[in-house]
C-alpha cells in the first residue's frame, strides 16, 4: 500500500497547491497582472504600416498599427469591460507632422470565470491619419509608435512594443503592399452616425434601447458595446427582440449604483448582423437618450417560460433528502461505478473466507463514501460562493484528474490479473492471513467509488442536486450525505446481517478465476477513461498519457518480479513513477486541453447564448443538447435516441436549429446555463419555441419523446 498512499498524498498536495494558487492569484482572472518571470510570455507583435508607399505633403496619409496576438491571447478595446486595460499608443513624428489617435474597431465579448471583457483576438488593425505640412522636406520620414498593452490568456501580462516605418516624400504615391489590410481595418471602424437615434427607457435597473425601423435596418442580430465603464451588468449580454412595428429593441441590466444616478444618455457602439464585413451588417457609434418609463422584458432565451417534463422543480428539504437517498442507492447499478464496487465484492468474499468480522469493512466503506462526498460537495459549494461557475462532477472536467484515475485503474486491473500482489479496496494481498489495515482499503474503495460515480448522479437526482446548490451550506451538505448513505446502504446491510453473509459462496479455487473476471470491468473502466481523455486533450497530451500508461504497466510488472524474488528494481520503479507523474503533470498544465470535445457535424452547431438568440430571431425553433464525454447517460441518449434516423428527419421537417453545449472541459457559460434551469450537471435537453418558451426534456430520452417535443414546439 506504500505506493498508493504516496500517490494519494501527491494528489492531495497538488490539489492543495492548486487551491493555494487560486487563492493567491496564481490563476489570475482577466485584468490581474502577474510577474513576467512566473508565467508564459505572450507572443504579441506590433507593426506600423501605410496605405501608400510614400508620404504625400498636404495629402491624406493613411497609416495603421497592426497588433497580432498568438492564438488564445487577447488585448483590450478602449472600454475593456469588467477588467483589463485599454491599449495605448504614443507617436514620434518628424518635421511638424501630426497624427490622429488610432481608431479602435469594434471588439469581441469575452467572458472568463464570470469576468466580461471587450477585447481582440488574432490580428487587429488600428487605422490613423497623418497630416504632413507642405514644406515637410525631402528624403525620407521615419514614424515611430510605442504601444502599451495588457495581454491576457490564463494570466495577464503588461507589455510594451515599438514599431517604425520609413517612407520617402513624394508628390504622388502608389498603393503599398499593405494597402488592402489598411482598408479592411478602416471598414471595421464604427461609423460616427449622427443620423442614428436610439431611444432608451429605464425602470430601476432595467433598460430598453430601441432603434426605430425607419432609421436603421437590423435583420437578425444587434449588439451594443458601452463606451463607459460601470454602467451595465456585463454578465447580462443583452437581449435582442424584434418589435411588432419592425423596430429593434435591446434589453439590459444596469449597474445598481449607476441606475440611481438617473443618467440622461449613454454612449456606445452598435453592431448589427455581424458587422460591416457580413452581408447587410454595420457598426456605428451613437448616443442613446434615456428617459424613465416601463420596461417589460419579453419571454425568450434570457427570461424563458419553462415547461419541465422531467421533474417537479418545487422541492422541500425532506423530498430532496429522499431523492438523494434513492439516487445514491441506484448508483450501485451504474456502469461507471460497478468496476470499483467489484473490488468491494472481492473484499467481502475474502473476508468471509478468513472468518473476519465484516462490519468494520462496511463502516469503513461508508465512511469513505461520506467523507469524499463531503469533500467534493464542500469544495463545490466554496467555489460557487466565490462566484465561480462549477457544477457537480467538476473533478472529471480536469484532464489530469481523468489521467490520474486512468493510471490508477490500469494499476488495479494489473493487480487483479495477478501481475503483482498489491491491492486497493480489497484484502487480496495475502491469501493466508488478513492484511493489516484492510479496513483502510475499504475506506479508499468508498472514496474512489464517489470520485468515479459523481458524474452518474445527474440522471437520477438532477432536481435534488440543483436544489442543494441553492440552499444554505448545512442543508446542501445534508443532501450530499444522504446521497452517500444511499450508495453505501446495500454494502452496509450485507456486512451487518450474518444471514446474508452466509449466502455468499464458500471460498475455493474459483476465487482466483473470479478475481481475474473482476479485472474485465476494471479494464473497461480504464478504456472508458482513456476515451474521455481523447475528447479532452490534443494529440500531444494523448502521447504523454500513453507514455504514462506504459510506465505504470512496466512499474507494476517490475514490482511483481521484485515481490517474487526475481530481482531488485527499486530505483527503476521509482524512475518510472517519476516519469508517470511527469507525463500526467504536463496534461494538468492545461496546454493540451481541447476547446471542443464533442464532434459537431452535419446541421449541429456549437452552443452559445448568442447563437440561440439569433436562431430564435429568425423564427426558427431550437434544440439544445448539453452533454459531456464522461457522462454515461449522455452517450446512451445520443446512441439510442438523438442520432436515430427518424429523429434526424423530424429535426429537418420542422426546421430546427440544433446546438451542442460541450461540458467535457470546464465552461462557466454552460454551468451558468445549467443553473438557470435549476440543474447542477448534464445531461440537459432544451426545446425552444420561436417565441422563447422552453421545454425541458427528461434526462432519459426515447426517439418518441424527442419527436413529440419537436412537433409540439415547432410553432
Amino acid at each position: 500500500m506504500g505506493w498508493v498512499k504516496r500517490f494519494l498524498a501527491l494528489s492531495a498536495t497538488l490539489l492543495g497547491l492548486s487551491g493555494a494558487a487560486m487563492a493567491a492569484g496564481g490563476w489570475s482572472l482577466p485584468g490581474q497582472a502577474s510577474s513576467k518571470s512566473d508565467i508564459e510570455q505572450p507572443a504579441v507583435s506590433v507593426r506600423l504600416i501605410a496605405e501608400k508607399d510614400a508620404i504625400v505633403p498636404q495629402g491624406l496619409n493613411q497609416l495603421a498599427v497592426v497588433i497580432k496576438q498568438e492564438n488564445g491571447w487577447h488585448t483590450y478595446w478602449t472600454m475593456p469591460g469588467d477588467a483589463g486595460l485599454a491599449t495605448r499608443f504614443t507617436f514620434s513624428l518628424p518635421n511638424e507632422m501630426t497624427a490622429t489617435e488610432p481608431q479602435f474597431p469594434f471588439p469581441e465579448r469575452i467572458e472568463t470565470q464570470g469576468i466580461v471583457s471587450f477585447a481582440y483576438n488574432g490580428e487587429t488593425v488600428f487605422p490613423l491619419t497623418v497630416s504632413v505640412p507642405r514644406d515637410a522636406g525631402n528624403g525620407k520620414a521615419t514614424i515611430t509608435v510605442e504601444v502599451d498593452y495588457l495581454a491576457c490568456k490564463d494570466l495577464c501580462v503588461p507589455g510594451h512594443a515599438t514599431a517604425s516605418i520609413e517612407l520617402p516624400y513624394k508628390i504622388a504615391a502608389d498603393p503599398s503592399a499593405d494597402a488592402d489590410l489598411v482598408r479592411r481595418g478602416m471598414r471595421l471602424i464604427p461609423e460616427k452616425h449622427t443620423a442614428i437615434k436610439a431611444y432608451g427607457t429605464q425602470e430601476g435597473t432595467k433598460l430598453r434601447i430601441q432603434l426605430p425601423a425607419d432609421i436603421v435596418k437590423v435583420q437578425h442580430s444587434l449588439v451594443f458595446y458601452p463606451l463607459e465603464a460601470n454602467q451595465f451588468v456585463l454578465t447580462d449580454p443583452g437581449q435582442y427582440a424584434k418589435d411588432k412595428d419592425g423596430a429593434t429593441s435591446l434589453y439590459f441590466t444596469l449597474n445598481e449604483e449607476f441606475a440611481k444616478t438617473g443618467a440622461k444618455s449613454l454612449r456606445g457602439v452598435f453592431v448589427a448582423d455581424g458587422g460591416p464585413e457580413k452581408q447587410g451588417g454595420w457598426a456605428a457609434e451613437a448616443t442613446v437618450d434615456v428617459s424613465a418609463g416601463t420596461v417589460v422584458r419579453p419571454l425568450n432565451a434570457d427570461q424563458p417560460k419553462i415547461i419541465n417534463q422531467d421533474e417537479e422543480t418545487s422541492l422541500t428539504l425532506w423530498t430532496a433528502l429522499l431523492l438523494a437517498l434513492a439516487g445514491g442507492f441506484m448508483l450501485n447499478l451504474m456502469p461507471c461505478v460497478f468496476p470499483v464496487l467489484s473490488l468491494k465484492i472481492l473484499s467481502l468474499v475474502e473476508g468471509q473466507r478468513r472468518g473476519e468480522p465484516l462490519l468494520p469493512h462496511g463502516l469503513a466503506f461508508t465512511a469513505g463514501v461520506i467523507v469524499c462526498m463531503l469533500i467534493l460537495s464542500g469544495v463545490l459549494i466554496a467555489l460557487r460562493s466565490f462566484g465561480m461557475a462549477f457544477g457537480w462532477g467538476f473533478q472529471l472536467q480536469s484532464s489530469w484528474v481523468v489521467a490520474a484515475l486512468l493510471l490508477l485503474f490500469v494499476a488495479i486491473s494489473l493487480n487483479l490479473l495477478g501481475l503483482y500482489e498489491f491491492t486497493l479496496g480489497s484484502a487480496l494481498g495475502n491469501a493466508n492471513k488478513a492484511e493489516k489495515g484492510s479496513t483502510f482499503h475499504s475506506f479508499l474503495t468508498g472514496v474512489l467509488a464517489v470520485v468515479v460515480a459523481s458524474p452518474c448522479t445527474a440522471p437520477f437526482m438532477g432536481a435534488a442536486l440543483g436544489y442543494a446548490l441553492t440552499r444554505p451550506s448545512l442543508e446542501a451538505l445534508g443532501i450530499f450525505v444522504a446521497l452517500g448513505l444511499g450508495m453505501s446502504i446495500p454494502w452496509l446491510a450485507l456486512c451487518v446481517s450474518p444471514s446474508w453473509v452466509r449466502l455468499m459462496p464458500r471460498p475455493g479455487a474459483w476465487m482466483n478465476t473470479f478475481r481475474r473476471i473482476m479485472a474485465i470491468p476494471m479494464l473497461a473502466a480504464a478504456l472508458w477513461l482513456g476515451w474521455v481523455l481523447l475528447q479532452q486533450i490534443e494529440w500531444q497530451g494523448q502521447i504523454a498519457v500513453g507514455v504514462a500508461v506504459v510506465a505504470t504497466a512496466l512499474a507494476c510488472w517490475l514490482f511483481g518480479r521484485q515481490q517474487w524474488g526475481k530481482g531488485r528494481y527499486t530505483l527503476l520503479i521509482g524512475a518510472l513513477c517519476l516519469a508517470m507523474a511527469g507525463m500526467v503533470g504536463t496534461v494538468g498544465l492545461g496546454y493540451y486541453d481541447r476547446t471542443s470535445s464533442v464532434d459537431i457535424e452535419g446541421d449541429w452547431e456549437a452552443w452559445s447564448p448568442e447563437a440561440v438568440q439569433e436562431a430564435l430571431s429568425q423564427g426558427r425553433p431550437v434544440f439544445v443538447d448539453f452533454t459531456a464525454a464522461w457522462c454515461i447517460a449522455c452517450q446512451a441518449n445520443e446512441a439510442t435516441a438523438i442520432k436515430r434516423d427518424n429523429v434526424r428527419d423530424a429535426f429537418n421537417k420542422y426546421n430546427y436549429a440544433r446546438f451542442i453545449g460541450d461540458w467535457t472541459n470546464y465552461d462557466p457559460r454552460i454551468t451558468k446555463e445549467l443553473e438557470r434551469f435549476k440543474r447542477s450537471g448534464v445531461p440537459l435537453y432544451l426545446v425552444y419555441k420561436p417565441n422563447g418558451q422552453v421545454t425541458v426534456l427528461p434526462q432519459f430520452l426515447t426517439p418518441e419523446t424527442i419527436i413529440d417535443a419537436l412537433k409540439e414546439n415547432a410553432k
